[in-house]
Order: structure tokens, then C-alpha cells, then sequence
């Protein structure tokens, strides 16, 4: 009985793309093998990075190879797993849960694959 009512309890707790999906989601980036990859100002890596990144905020991914420089900006699109609460509890608590976790959004894109871009100058 004590173990039906723990479980009960921690579906009640959690929402379901809190369950399911988590807070962080991982996110991929490739380019080339001597480019600087940036996220949020910060360092992370040259060529290939992974990282864990908050669902619910937008992330700027940049590219640096010396004097070339790509950026991109994420988006948070809804989960659609968050909508499993419906059957669970109405959405009563479930979505609330998740929407306050961070859970409720996915990170869009979460891989990336592109190059620093060299804007040339045009001769004349």
C-alpha cells in the first residue's frame, strides 16, 4: 500500500515531460575541425560540441574561424509531451509542473551543422 501511494504521489509531483524528457536537453553542434564553437559567450569547443541546455530559454549558438563568424539563435517550441498530464490529473498540476521545470519547450534546432561564413568583398 505504502508503495502504491509513493508512486501516486510522484506522478503528482512531476509533470510528464518532466518525466519523460527532463529540464536540459542535449544539443549537437558540427562544423569544421578548427572552428570555435560559442554558446551563450561561452566556450565550447572546437569542430563538435554537446551540450545540456535549459529547454525554456533561447541560446545563441556562434562559429568563429578567424576572421569568419556564424550565429545562430535557438528557439523554445512546445513539448508535446506535456500534454500527457491531460490524462494523468486534467492538467491541473502536471502542466503547471512543467511549464515552471522548463520541461514544457523543446530546444529548436538542437542540431546544428554549419560553417563560419566569410563575407568577401566585392572587386571592382
Amino acid at each position: 500500500m505504502k508503495l502504491l501511494s509513493v508512486l501516486i504521489s510522484l506522478v503528482f509531483l512531476s509533470g510528464c515531460a518532466s518525466m519523460f524528457s527532463g529540464s536540459r536537453q542535449l544539443v549537437t553542434i558540427k562544423t569544421d575541425k578548427n572552428t570555435e564553437i560559442f554558446i551563450n559567450d561561452r566556450y565550447a569547443g572546437k569542430g563538435y560540441s554537446k551540450r545540456k541546455l535549459a529547454r525554456d530559454e533561447t541560446h545563441i549558438i556562434r562559429l568563429e574561424s578567424g576572421t569568419c563568424t556564424q550565429s545562430i539563435t535557438t528557439q523554445a517550441k512546445f513539448n508535446k509531451a506535456s500534454l500527457l498530464g491531460l490524462i494523468i490529473d486534467l492538467g491541473f498540476v502536471s502542466l503547471p509542473i512543467d511549464f515552471m521545470s522548463g520541461a514544457a519547450w523543446n530546444i529548436y534546432p538542437n542540431k546544428i551543422n554549419m560553417k563560419a561564413n566569410c563575407d568577401k568583398p566585392t572587386q571592382s
